[in-house]
């Protein structure tokens, strides 16, 4: 199986995301629903975002590996955070807490997903509301079977 990403390059800087993905040879597709932050351990959801961002993550990582994949083969992922973002998300404080910890957990876990590198297409969407009062991100993917 390969994978090819095309890096998205604004004024020279490699983003957090990649303009696309193309898939060739695998052996199937896994659509993920959305990841919330709750802790699995204890069925509770921390305030901070970026702690929620990695509960999330680690979400994705062992359902991943439940159906045969890895994080390395995440195509697309979707991050929907909750809040008002009149100026956009980008810059967003809220944003920035949520992007430093998935950087910190693609370092750990995928270092070629880490900005830079080698990251999956993605698409960034405020909302106004996510499935409880609590969460602040959700967290989409889709990815290959090798």
């Amino acid at each position: 199986m390969e994978i090819k990403r095309s890096p998205f390059v604004i004024a020279g800087q490699n983003r957090e995301w990649a303009k696309g993905t193309v898939v060739f040879g695998a052996r199937g597709t896994i659509y993920l629903s959305g990841s919330a932050g709750t802790d699995p351990g204890t069925g509770k959801t921390p305030q901070a975002i970026g702690e929620q961002t990695k509960n999330a993550l680690e979400s994705i990582k062992t359902i991943l590996g439940e159906y045969g994949s890895s994080l390395k083969y995440i195509l697309h992922m979707w991050y929907c955070v909750k809040g008002s973002f009149p100026g956009g998300m980008l810059g967003d404080p809220v944003w920035e807490e949520a992007d430093k910890a998935m950087q910190d957990f693609w370092e750990e876990n995928c270092p070629e997903f880490a900005v830079n590198n080698n990251p999956p297409a993605s698409t960034l969407v405020g909302v106004a509301a996510l499935a409880v009062p609590e969460l602040k991100i959700e967290i989409q993917a889709v990815a290959a079977i090798p």
